[in-house]
């Protein structure tokens, strides 16, 4: 089962640490200080480091059992992409996010909302996500994109986009890249036609409404995804 607890104080106290913004309200908690944190950090990121490490290599021989391709982990989310129709990742789904696992998650999230990994499909791939707002899932040290059958992690940006690309998706931007849902991107063709579109009608943006309002289509999905043509 994946672990949660140590690796999100873990890199609570870390970021803290980083920012460096003691006193005052901006943590609104007046238990924390710089001395505190040092020594919890000592303390705790040993433990942190194993738990992430699991982790890790708990999503990544899930991966290559069901032959994916691509690994993404981040402290908030997990996402694992690969050809096929999706039923493949509902399977890695229940594996790695049991409704034991959710549940007891939702208790110590102490929420009401209940959680739950998706699954995307194309028509080219599919991806499984499950994504949390607390830095719970994996150390720093650990986060960014990986081929499954090496267990590499991939560090050219437009590789990864490519890969992405092959399997029907969009790369949503950010540090490290991760797979656009098609639901706020939208399917290859259509991302295509929009990118042409603009293209097309870029001259014109200025003097024309409906060119305009083209690319700036193209501009609010490419403003946070990438594809091949649209870096």
């Amino acid at each position: 089962m994946l672990r949660y607890q140590t690796i999100c104080e873990a890199n609570k106290t870390q970021e803290r640490l980083r920012r460096n913004r003691y006193g005052g309200n901006y943590w609104r908690e007046e238990t924390h200080n710089r001395e505190a944190d040092t020594l919890a950090a000592f303390t705790l990121i040993p433990e942190a480091q194993q738990h992430s490490q699991h982790n890790f290599d708990l999503v990544l021989t899930t991966a290559r059992h069901y032959r994916q391709d691509l690994v993404v982990i981040k402290p908030e989310q997990i996402q694992v992409a690969g050809p096929g129709d999706g039923s493949v990742n509902r399977n890695i789904a229940k594996e790695l996010f049991s409704e034991s696992w959710l549940r007891e998650y939702e208790q110590w999230l102490d929420t009401t909302y209940p959680l739950a990994p998706r699954v995307d499909h194309s028509g080219q791939g599919a991806f499984t996500e499950f994504y949390t707002y607390r830095p719970a899932l994996c150390l720093r040290e650990h986060q960014g994109v990986y081929d499954v059958a090496t267990g590499r992690r991939l560090t050219n940006r437009r590789d990864i986009i490519e890969r992405m690309w092959r399997l029907g998706f969009a790369a949503q931007r950010g540090r490290p890249l991760s797979v656009a849902r098609t639901k706020w991107t939208g399917n290859r063709e259509e991302l295509q036609e929009i990118a042409d579109l603009a293209d097309r009608h870029w001259n014109r943006r200025n003097t024309s409404e409906a060119a305009k309002k083209l690319v700036s289509v193209w501009r609010s999905i490419n403003r946070y995804s990438a594809w091949p043509g649209s870096w």
